[in-house]
């Protein structure tokens, strides 16, 4: 197996700062924070993307992401909280974590919305694959 700097976190090889942890989940602050306080949540069991989730810590994830949220709110004079979790590409370790990170006004940490022009047929026939697909998915 690849080493994962996550698993080795939650098998106590690499220190970290870890502020809670239970059977599914291990929560600690983030090395290179966006602000002070920035929180990483990663489920116990090593998985690459989302998906892999099991549902039991997926659950523990989203559960103790709000209670984190609300940390930060009680700890520090926030102006907002974020939420974030990336798939593919985009992730910057190759096991499945969501970020819980304080914000205030002018922090400079912005994620860009590019200007998509996006027609009233393309909404519709989006929305009909959609639900098709869900409802063989059965959800």
């Amino acid at each position: 197996m690849v080493s994962c700097i996550f698993c080795e976190i939650i098998h106590k090889k690499v220190e970290a700062y870890i502020i809670y942890e239970n059977e599914h989940v291990c929560c600690f602050l983030d090395k290179f924070p966006i602000n002070k306080g920035h929180i990483l949540i990663v489920p116990k069991t090593h998985c690459p993307e989302f998906r892999d989730v099991d549902e039991k810590s997926l659950n523990e994830v989203i559960n103790l992401a709000k209670k984190m949220a609300i940390l930060l709110e009680n700890l520090y004079p926030t102006d907002g909280i974020t939420i974030l979790q990336e798939n593919g590409i985009f992730k910057d370790v190759e096991h499945y974590h969501m970020h819980v990170i304080p914000r205030y006004k002018d922090d400079g940490f912005y994620l860009v919305e590019p200007e998509n022009a996006v027609k009233l047929e393309d909404f519709m026939e989006l929305k009909i694959k959609m639900k098709a697909y869900l409802h063989k998915e059965v959800i």
